[in-house]
């Protein structure tokens, strides 16, 4: 059975029945896209067009709820199988919106294995595509880190700083100098973005970086950084750290004598009446 037979399990927005859901029809339409192995898959993929340019509904239903249904306990050789197939279709020509859809799915089901797959997009600034590669290899885990170090010295504009925020989500320890570095930038997302990064790590060698950093930043910047020195602080207290995380403390306490920086201060109070 081809895979525009088997989609028409799912329902059709053009008969006006989108919410009659024939749920054992779904499934079986499931298991048949997953017996038909990567040639099914990729005619189903096929199938999905951009936005505006037709119906498309059943198709990414249909992909959607099978990158769904492998996922879970005793289905990784189905998962593997099918996430696999699926990043194989990333190489085709097919429209970029397309492309992200796939890369969508993928957050969903795929594994370290298809990582090499999803890397290139992470430099693409075309349909978000860095986003969704971003959020697919950060959702698959630590395992897929070496994606984004090498992704970042190559990147510009809104990727390099996803590439960047992605090793703060998978809290890279080899990244610390990366971070340092981007502390210093002039631009204030990559900025923040490298304090980020070090609070993520808990680095308290770097505790004095954020705090200067933060000291010299206004407005919103001043507001996310002085956040991170917080969280550094309890990060640090937490792992037995508290001389570290009580200079953090006293020293926001008497930088922040603001007006409207009054609750940092009773933060850093409270911090340090639970330092003991």
């Amino acid at each position: 059975m081809s895979a525009k037979d088997i989609i028409q399990a799912f329902p059709d927005p053009k008969g006006g029945i989108l919410n009659v859901i024939d749920k054992e029809a779904c499934e079986k339409a499931v298991g048949q896209i997953l017996a038909g192995g990567g040639k099914t898959l990729r005619e189903l993929v096929d199938l999905i067009v951009e936005p505006g340019k037709g119906n498309d509904v059943q198709a990414r239903h249909a992909l959607h709820a099978t990158a769904i249904r492998v996922g879970g306990p005793g289905k990784t050789k189905t998962r593997r199988a099918f996430a696999s197939a699926l990043a194989s279709t990333l190489s085709d020509e097919r429209p970029k919106a397309v492309k992200g859809f796939i890369l969508r799915q993928l957050q969903v089901c795929g594994g370290p294995e298809e990582g090499a797959a999803i890397a290139p997009f992470l430099t693409d600034g075309d349909e978000h595509l860095y986003e969704y590669a971003a959020q697919a290899l950060e959702a698959i885990g630590p395992a897929t880190v070496e994606h984004f170090r090498k992704a970042y010295p190559k990147a510009k504009g809104a990727p390099r700083l996803t590439a960047l925020q992605g090793l703060g989500v998978l809290q890279d320890e080899k990244s610390a100098g990366v971070f340092r570095a981007a502390a210093k930038e002039d631009d204030l997302e990559i900025r923040l973005a490298g304090l980020w990064g070090l609070m993520r790590i808990a680095s308290a060698e770097d505790a004095g970086l954020l705090l200067s950093g933060s000291k010299k930043e206004k407005g919103w910047g001043r507001i996310k950084s002085t956040g991170y020195c917080l969280q550094l602080a309890e990060a640090l207290a937490a792992a037995g750290k508290k001389k570290e995380a009580a200079v953090i403390y006293e020293t926001l306490a008497k930088t922040r004598t603001a007006d409207n920086e009054a609750h940092v201060r009773e933060a850093c109070a409270r911090g340090l009446a639970k330092l003991g």
